[in-house]
Order: C-alpha cells, then structure tokens, then sequence
C-alpha cells in the first residue's frame, strides 16, 4: 500500500506545477516600508525556483514535509498564547522591562532566552524567513517592529509580505497550495525578539507562537498575478497547532485501511454530541436525513430470523426503531475515565438500528461492524460531508 501522504504530495506538486506554468516575466511592485520596490521576474528565476521544490534528486519532498511537522511540533511547547503573543506585537517596542514581562506571561507568554543551540529561528536582528530543511519550505517568518504592515487585528490575523525574491514568492504560495490541496492548513512560526538583559551574556529574548496560512484561495486563481502578494496567517493555540502536526503526521502512514480525518470544530462537535441528539429533534434531522438517502443499519443482529434480508434501511424504520450507537461504550469510557470527554463525540456515535445497538451492548464492533461503520461513516463523518443537508432534513 502507497504511503498516504506521499500520495496526496504528489499529486498536489504536480497541480502545483501546471499553475505555476501560468507565471509570466515581469516588473511585480512589492511593497516597502517606504512605498514599492520594482522587482524583475525572469523566466529563468522561476527555474530555479521550481528546482528547489521540484528537484528530488537531493531530497524527497514528503521527507522534508514530515521534518518540516516535526520540528514545529517540538517548538510547541515554547510557543505563547495568541493572547500573550498580541499583547507583545502591539506594545510596539524592540525592548522591553520586567513589567512588560510579567503582563505578557500572566496572558499565556513564554520568552525563550537567545539560544542559537535550540533553532535557527532564534537570531535576532533579522527579519525575514527562516527556510526548514533543504531550504524548501518556509519554516518561520520574523517580525520586528516597524514592518510595513503592522496590524495584527483582534483574532490574530495579519498579512506577511514576501522579500524581494522569486523563491520566496514561490515557496508563499506552495504553503498555499498545500494548504488547500491537503485540506490541512500549512503551519509555521512568527518570531519576535525584544532586548532584554538576562545576564552578561545573554541580551535578547524571544517570543514564538503557531501559526496557519489562511484566506489563500484568490490568490491561487492566477499565480502570475498573485505572485508578490503577502501570506494571510493567523495566530493559532499550541492545542489547535499540535492536531494539525498530529493531523499531517497521520497521513505519512502505509499501514492503515481507515481514512485519516480532520478534526470536528469543537463547536460543531459539540453542537451534535451525543446528549444534544439522543431524543431531540438534531438527532431527527440525522435520522430522517438517513431515510431520505438511502442508509442503511450497519450491524448484522437485525438482518437474522425468519424475515432476514441482505440491507435494513432505515426509511423501514420509525424513528423509534433507529438509534445512535457508541464505537467505544458510555460504560467502557466510566471504567477508563480518560475517555469521558470524548465518548459522546460525533465522531465515536453512528447510526444503527435498536436491535442491533442493544446487542451489542458494552462491546466493541467486531470486524465485520467495524468495516460497515467504516463504509457507512460515523456521525462525524456525516456531518463534514453533509453537514448543511443535515440541517436542512
């Protein structure tokens, strides 16, 4: 079996390839903190560019993707909250006293000492990128006060303009690409650093949080026009940075017949957890919206007897008859507590038929049960590709 992973990195280089085909020669206004600079596009700067993200002949892109992920994932940890991280960004100051600090950290801040030892990202008086592994990928982005663009609005979004370089451009909107083609939004870094005496040696510290490429998908209509524009990122929390690192991670498998997920907004999730369906009319808009599609009872108690057949759908059902059942059980998940925040999740809940539901009790769906729900989807599953019809039955 094809890692996962590398499949979908394939196929999204090679659309990659063909959009940027599209890219012309010619003068792109950047802008400066002074204005705009003119910057010549060459057809044969865009060579080189596509040889740096093309060219496997040193490296394998998905290698690089996975080092790209992991490397974040062990930065998390240091990495300040949105809140704190904002609260740095809008003092407007390249320094900053211990009072400063102490209001920054009771917000969720982390200042990192200056340590080159730990990560590159970590240098100060440099703005710019920070390239991962085989300077493929952009791996960090430095902001230092007085940057042209210096807004940071309310929900830690703000705009990245690219140096004045044709890779750079290039690699800005590969993290878009990837984004959209993954259906997993890149992840990197912003950097601050602020001058702060620690001791004789050590003058500067650091400041580190996730964050996601977004509102991309304009600029990935015509490349030759988008070229030179900015990255929109948006400052993240470690626990959404570390499920997009474990969301990547889980793709670089070979071993796994099961489709690898996104995660459910917590909103959505909870909005449809298994209290806000049992008995309720949310839980009639998912059981008729199974009627009216052709759905049928995953389990195989109900299919036995004298008036068996080979598929139970659920428009032979009443509402009565139809029920939402656990993957792991409401019992199973008492016993071992750790559980308990996650057991009514949509994406533990599917739909099966009382008959089959009670005989199954505190079990686990064997093979066979488990395949079905597999191929019939869980509750979650249904909701991120029917989301809006569900609703609407």
């Amino acid at each position: 079996m094809e890692n996962k992973l590398k499949q979908l990195l394939d196929e999204a280089l090679r659309n990659f390839n063909i959009l940027v085909s599209s890219i012309n020669d010619g003068t792109r206004n950047v802008p400066i903190p002074s204005g705009f600079k003119p910057v010549e596009v060459t057809f044969e700067e865009i060579e080189r560019a596509k040889r740096i993200i093309f060219d496997e002949s040193k490296s394998d892109f998905k290698e690089d993707m996975v080092k790209h992920f992991r490397q974040l994932e062990n930065l998390i940890p240091f990495c300040s909250s949105p809140k704190a991280f904002k609260t740095a960004w809008d003092m407007r100051t390249s320094i900053l006293s211990s009072h400063d600090m102490e209001i920054i950290t009771n917000e969720g801040g982390q200042f990192i000492p200056h340590n080159t030892n730990i990560s590159n990202v970590f240098n100060y008086g440099q703005r710019g990128n920070v390239l991962g592994t085989n300077r493929r990928l952009v791996f960090a982005i430095r902001h230092s006060e007085g940057h042209y663009d210096d807004v940071l609005d309310d929900l830690g979004r703000f705009t990245y303009q690219p140096q004045n370089d044709t890779k750079i451009m290039l690699r800005y909107r590969l993290a878009q690409h990837l984004s959209k083609e993954l259906e997993l939004p890149y992840l990197l870094l912003a950097v601050m650093w602020f001058r702060y005496s620690v001791n004789e040696k050590v003058n500067y510290v650091f400041m580190i949080s996730p964050v996601k490429v977004i509102d991309f998908e304009n600029d990935l209509l015509d490349l030759d026009s988008s070229l030179h524009a900015p990255l929109t990122l948006q400052l993240i929390t470690r626990a959404e940075a570390k499920s997009i690192c474990n969301r990547l991670l889980s793709l670089n498998q070979t071993d796994s017949h099961v489709e690898t997920r996104y995660e459910l907004p917590r909103q959505l999730a909870r909005e449809w957890a298994y209290d806000k369906i049992n008995a309720t009319e949310k839980g009639r808009q998912i059981k008729r919206w199974a009627q009216a599609t052709g759905m049928s009872c995953p389990g195989i108690k109900c299919k036995k007897g004298p008036l068996a057949k080979p598929k139970i759908l659920f428009s032979e059902l009443s509402f009565k008859e139809i029920a939402f059942g656990h993957i792991i059980s409401q019992n199973w998940a008492k016993a071992y507590s750790y559980l308990l925040d996650k057991v009514n999740h949509p994406d533990n809940l599917y739909l099966t038929c009382r008959i089959c539901n009670s005989s199954l009790g505190d079990h686990f769906p064997d093979d066979v049960l488990r395949s079905e729900i597999v191929n019939n989807g869980t509750i979650g599953d249904w909701l991120r590709q029917h989301g809006i019809d569900i609703r609407n039955s």
